[in-house]
């Protein structure tokens, strides 16, 4: 297994509000016990969570109730919430043999041990509910398309269902002749490549017959190519000895491809950074403004932010933001400067002197100044502090398969590309290959790496125009 691939399918929300819950456990049984008992001060006991907050979330963990395939039954939270209780007043009872008498009160042990199984209990079993509720809104949901069989297709989704994996299946692909009545068939697996592109999706799961095994590997290659993550449900053979040692849902085996990370821990932080990243940059963003919008209404009549359809994540449409650095009717212009495009093949462009920039325009791209308002689309989760351009909606319209891989993570402010010397750079294929290298690169010290490089360039007015 991949070194990335360890924390797959970690559930960092459940783990943090347990960490929560018990603390605010322990802060709900002092108040209790006080109102029965003579209690020392409140950090006099603090180290009955340094006993119960790492065995309770050990034992939870063995059991898998902190990984989101394994099965949400209500009696198994409960259950294994009891059983992680009672282990951890097992080891909290012990240490009173090691401490003095007078640093520990059994009534507040007993009220300690009741409040933290009713509240963590309650706070899974509410969580519960609401990874149930809010999975009807899909619009931050990971799209997945099955191929394969219907029986096993139906299989795999009664499986998600049972789960905490925030999927939302969007279709199904064919693999025989055989029509299929359902309005979430997508087509044949022939025509995967074409389903791809008109749809978003961010992994595909393939749920095939044994006789069709031999012939998957040209559409795992494509999906490769994409970027696209793609799982195969490996329920092939009913072995009644032999044990699978993979990546399951609930009980079902998969084996997963990928090339984008799934390490749901380094994702946090990522996303942690993006926030905090987000902030400080909106902040800044506030303060710049009051010149550039009026140095913007100025020097040309229109609207100081302009807003642009762009593409994101596995082809989701999203309105970035910019300071407005061009005439108002640049698009039009666009057409008519074509035979000017650095770029070769059309799919981005970029003129050196594009006449379409405005004088405080230029001022603006040279200081990245105009980057600034993307700091909204980054604190919505559209794009990240850094990944890829992202590139317009005609553009992706032209991309070849090995190119949408580039989209297969959010866009970023900044990125491997914009670091490298962009303005140098017209051949895309150069920037696909840089782009792809971050993705395959990629770590949370490379992003910092990259962020640094920004800054420092952004000081030096290096590659920008």
């Amino acid at each position: 297994m991949h070194k990335l691939n360890k924390q797959a399918y970690t559930n960092v929300i459940q783990l943090q509000l347990d960490i929560v819950f018990l603390f605010i456990s322990y802060f709900v049984s002092y108040y209790i016990a006080s109102k029965f008992t003579s209690l020392l001060d409140l950090k006099e006991y603090l180290w009955i969570l340094l006993v119960f907050i790492p065995v309770w979330m050990f034992s939870m963990g063995s059991l898998g109730m902190y990984d989101t395939t394994t099965f949400c039954y209500i009696d198994r939270i409960i259950r294994n919430s009891l059983f992680a209780t009672f282990i951890s007043s097992l080891f909290l009872s012990s240490m009173i043999f090691f401490i003095r008498e007078t640093m520990f009160s059994r009534t507040l042990f007993i009220i300690y041990v009741i409040c933290t199984f009713s509240f963590l209990l309650s706070e899974r079993l509410l969580y519960r509910i609401y990874i149930k509720r809010s999975s009807r809104h899909m619009n931050r949901s990971i799209r997945v398309v099955i191929a394969g069989s219907p029986h096993v297709a139906r299989q795999f989704t009664n499986y998600i269902q049972k789960t905490n994996l925030n999927f939302n299946i969007i279709g199904y692909v064919r693999v025989d002749s055989k029509g299929v009545k359902s309005q979430k068939v997508l087509g044949h697996i022939n025509d995967l490549e074409k389903i791809i592109k008109e749809n978003v999706v961010d992994e595909v799961v393939f749920a095939l017959p044994k006789n069709y095994m031999g012939e998957i590997e040209q559409y795992v290659l494509l999906c490769e190519k994409m970027g696209i993550t793609v799982r195969m449900v490996l329920n092939l053979y009913d072995l009644k000895i032999a044990k699978t040692h993979l990546t399951c849902i609930g009980t079902l085996p998969t084996l997963t491809f990928h090339t984008v990370s799934l390490n749901r821990i380094q994702l946090f932080i990522k996303r942690l950074m993006d926030i905090c990243g987000a902030l400080v940059g909106l902040f800044l963003t506030g303060v710049i403004s009051i010149f550039v919008a009026a140095a913007i209404k100025i020097d040309s009549p229109g609207p100081i932010i302009f807003a642009q359809d762009r593409v994101g994540l596995n082809g989701r449409v999203f309105k970035l933001y910019k300071f407005r650095s061009m005439c108002t009717d640049a698009d039009n212009k666009k057409k008519e400067l074509a035979r000017m495009n650095e770029m070769g093949g059309g799919l981005m462009f970029k003129i050196k002197n594009d006449p379409r920039i405005t004088r405080v325009g230029r001022f603006l791209r040279r200081t990245s100044l105009d980057e600034f308002p993307q700091f909204l689309n980054i604190l919505k989760g559209d794009m990240s502090l850094v990944g890829t351009r992202p590139p317009t909606l005609d553009e992706v319209s032209k991309y070849a398969a090995y190119h949408r891989r580039r989209i297969s993570i959010k866009p970023g402010l900044t990125g491997l590309w914009q670091v490298s010397g962009r303005s140098s750079i017209t051949d895309f294929d150069e920037v696909v290959k840089l782009d792809t290298k971050y993705i395959d690169e990629w770590s949370i010290l490379l992003d910092i790496k990259i962020i640094i490089k920004t800054i420092i360039n952004v000081f030096k007015k290096d590659g920008a125009y």
